[in-house]
């Protein structure tokens, strides 16, 4: 079994990572991954950063999306069906408007 040397990370590339994954609505796992580092990692440079560092000029403001993409999915699923509904009620007055029409000659 090869020995892997843990991997050093500067505190410049721990603030960018940090600030990546903050400024975008794609998961923590994704943005570690296209990193090439673990999810786990990323998730504890982000406590240290955002949490324990508040008090140093290093801190990070936390100033991501207001929403998550789990909140935006739900989000759409609602407006999809809300659209879906708005449809029909329009066809339901569509239909009723030519009976009437029709019934009035």
């Amino acid at each position: 079994m090869k020995y892997k040397p843990r991997r050093r990370f500067s505190d410049a590339f721990k603030r960018e990572a940090v600030e990546a994954s903050l400024s975008t609505t794609e998961t923590q796992a994704h943005v570690a991954g296209r990193l090439g580092i673990n999810p786990t990692q990323l998730w504890r440079w982000r406590r240290e950063w955002i949490m324990a560092k508040k008090t140093s000029d290093k801190a990070v403001e936390n100033t991501g999306p207001e929403k998550s993409m789990q909140e935006l999915e739900r989000e759409n699923v609602r407006l999809r069906k809300q659209l879906e509904r708005s449809e029909l009620e329009n066809d339901i007055i569509k239909k009723a408007q030519e009976y009437f029409a029709k019934r009035g000659k």
